[in-house]
């Protein structure tokens, strides 16, 4: 679907029942292709993605830049692939993602660790965890993780979240070098082109929402979604940060945008990206006080109040360990916004054995 004259909207699957694909943007010059957001690196979806470029005349070679929003596998899952085929290619993101990259995904298994660390601090049972290692469900080598399972699970009004480890589907999602780094406000111009980064944490520490400024265009990734929410979750490699307060602070930054329309990259493109992010504002608004009120009058941990508040894909209890990382996740960003505010604190207690455990009540 072309948006404005050389802007395309194209579609790669998603491997599972999620989310039926992403959509990247195709921006093309004289003699080369610009995308922003790409895909899993799976066959179908590379197949898919040269497909398209095809009927624009343009072939996998052509592209000369990928911009990424999040480091995500159905975002970034078909950059390798990306520069196999166009070894000039340049992927760009902004250095705060990148360094989350360094943290997070490049030594797998000892972020795996730290993890399972921090379900049991919250709840989780041991041998839960255990179950799944012994299942292989928690492996870097598992189906689910190669295929960089999108598990939904973190809000009441449907929200998608990215809750296995990154495969892309053909391991290599990483393999591009150093991407060139974007700050908060830089600008990339090309072809017609102007594209501005705009920094939107909150879905990751280094989301990127992009602003074409000659069009009034709003490239919003995962960060703004038509209907679903995106989870916005605090794991363990975030502590001391409020991923939470930062998304609505980011919201509330896109929402400042002179915006003739938004392209987010799942469902459908949106007229009123200010009305939607005041929706959904307003529904993490609501989300605290569910939040607070599933304490009760006692402590209990995060693991307690994720069984009891409401999510859209079913009780938690059913969830997979990916699904119930995520949510666990979600339900602890807004304990930390609640805590900020002083409406909740976190009590943290040891068990035999000396393992913390940790416990939330409420104020007042």
């Amino acid at each position: 679907m072309e948006i404005v004259p050389g802007l395309h909207q194209l579609k790669t699957p998603f491997p599972g029942p999620a989310l039926p694909y992403i959509m990247p943007y195709a921006l093309l010059g004289p003699d080369s292709v610009s995308l922003v957001d790409a895909g899993f690196g799976t066959p179908a979806a590379t197949e898919a993605m040269t497909e398209q470029l095809a009927r624009l005349g343009r072939e996998p070679k052509d592209i000369k830049r990928l911009f990424i929003t999040h480091a995500h596998p159905d975002h970034i899952g078909m950059a390798g692939w990306i520069k196999e085929q166009s070894p000039d290619v340049q992927i760009i993101m902004l250095e705060r993602e990148w360094q989350w990259i360094q943290d997070r995904w490049i030594d797998g298994e000892a972020w795996t660790r730290l993890s399972d660390g921090w379900l049991v601090k919250h709840g989780v049972p041991q041998e839960e965890i255990d179950a799944a290692h012994e299942a292989g469900a928690l492996s870097p080598t598992s189906p689910a993780v190669k295929a960089g399972e999108k598990a939904a699970a973190p809000s009441s009004n449907g929200a998608s979240a990215n809750g296995s480890r990154p495969g892309g589907g053909n391991g290599k999602m990483f393999d591009f070098g150093t991407p060139v780094l974007l700050q908060d406000g830089d600008v990339v111009e090309f072809d017609g082109w102007r594209l501005q980064a705009v920094w939107t944490p909150g879905h990751t520490p280094g989301h990127m929402c992009i602003y074409e400024t000659n069009h009034r265009l709003m490239f919003t990734g995962d960060h703004v979604l038509p209907y679903i929410s995106p989870n916005v979750s605090l794991h363990a490699d975030q502590e001391g940060s409020s991923p939470l307060s930062e998304f609505r602070d980011s919201l509330r930054k896109v929402a400042s945008f002179d915006v003739a329309r938004a392209l987010p990259a799942h469902e459908f493109t949106l007229a009123d990206l200010k009305g939607r992010c005041d929706v959904l504002l307003h529904h993490h608004d609501e989300r605290l006080d569910e939040v607070r009120d599933a304490i009760g009058a006692g402590q209990v941990s995060a693991r307690t109040i994720s069984q009891t508040v409401k999510w859209n894909t079913g009780p938690f209890d059913d969830f997979n360990i990916f699904m119930k990382r995520s949510a666990l996740g979600e339900t602890l960003s807004h304990l930390r916004l609640l805590e900020d505010e002083e409406r909740v604190r976190q009590v943290t207690t040891t068990i035999e054995g000396g393992d913390d455990r940790i416990l939330w009540e409420q104020i007042g």
